[in-house]
């Protein structure tokens, strides 16, 4: 399953001290089922963080990340922006999410929400939402998201 992690909670996934759910989300990227989506603008602003620069060299041999080309993530970005549907500043996850397919993304953005399950936005299955904008603690939402395989839908197809 591919999942997007918006920068606004990266703390939360690659942090020294995450909340239980982010505990759980950076587990689960540890293990068999879970792969990072990265790429463009958003990899940029994650490499600030030098917890997510440690998670990111010991994960990029491993298969756990899918790195989408800074050219693609921009030209979609650009697309995503020209059209003018979007309500959040995010193009750039948007554009994430189109080139690559994932279609899990953690959050706490309400306008990158309710773009992210845009479908004239982001073709194919509706995107879910990952969040602790609320709660910080692991709920059974949560735990039924990670359980998911199916949202790593293929580019291109509707």
């Amino acid at each position: 399953m591919c999942a997007i992690v918006d920068n606004n909670v990266a703390n939360e996934v690659f942090g020294r001290n995450p909340p239980e759910a982010g505990r759980h989300f950076r587990r689960w990227l540890g293990g068999r089922n879970g792969r990072l989506v990265v790429g463009g603008r958003l990899l940029e602003e994650l490499r600030g963080s030098s917890e997510f620069r440690e998670w990111f060299q010991q994960n990029e041999l491993s298969g756990r990340l899918l790195q989408v080309s800074a050219d693609e993530v921009g030209r979609e970005a650009e697309r995503v922006k020209r059209s003018k549907l979007r309500t959040s500043d995010d193009e750039h996850v948007l554009a994430l999410a189109i080139a690559s397919g994932a279609r899990l993304l953690y959050t706490n953005d309400n306008l990158l929400m309710d773009d992210f399950r845009n479908r004239s936005i982001i073709p194919g299955p509706p995107g879910k939402i990952y969040t602790t904008k609320d709660r910080k603690d692991f709920r059974p939402t949560h735990r039924k998201l990670l359980g998911m395989r199916n949202l790593c839908h293929a580019p291109g197809q509707g």
